[in-house]
């Protein structure tokens, strides 16, 4: 994943917007698991604003290794929590 700011924080929208979409898409099918499904996009909209706001707080200065392993570090967290939410909805939908 990129360690570019405006790309990294077009992924994070990217991705947790996917977990959204998938989350909805059940959602229509499955109404009566809204409540589960609906904690699932709340976290992942919470993550989109951590991540976005996290993209930006740090004093490295511009183009330097320390800001690209710090953009790197948060490309691999957003990874890891969308892999995360994305498997609470695999086990909602293995329920149905």
């Amino acid at each position: 994943m990129s360690t570019n700011r405006t790309e990294l924080k077009r992924a994070v929208h990217v991705i947790m917007n996917d977990v959204v979409e998938q989350c909805f898409h059940h959602m229509v099918h499955h109404p009566h698991l809204s409540d589960p499904l609906n904690h699932i996009i709340k976290d992942a909209s919470e993550e989109i604003n951590y991540q976005v706001i996290k993209i930006d707080a740090h004093s490295y200065n511009p183009d330097s290794p320390e800001l690209q392993r710090y953009y790197h570090g948060i490309s691999k967290d957003l990874q890891r929590k969308s892999l995360e939410l994305l498997s609470r909805l695999q086990k909602i939908q293995q329920n149905v």
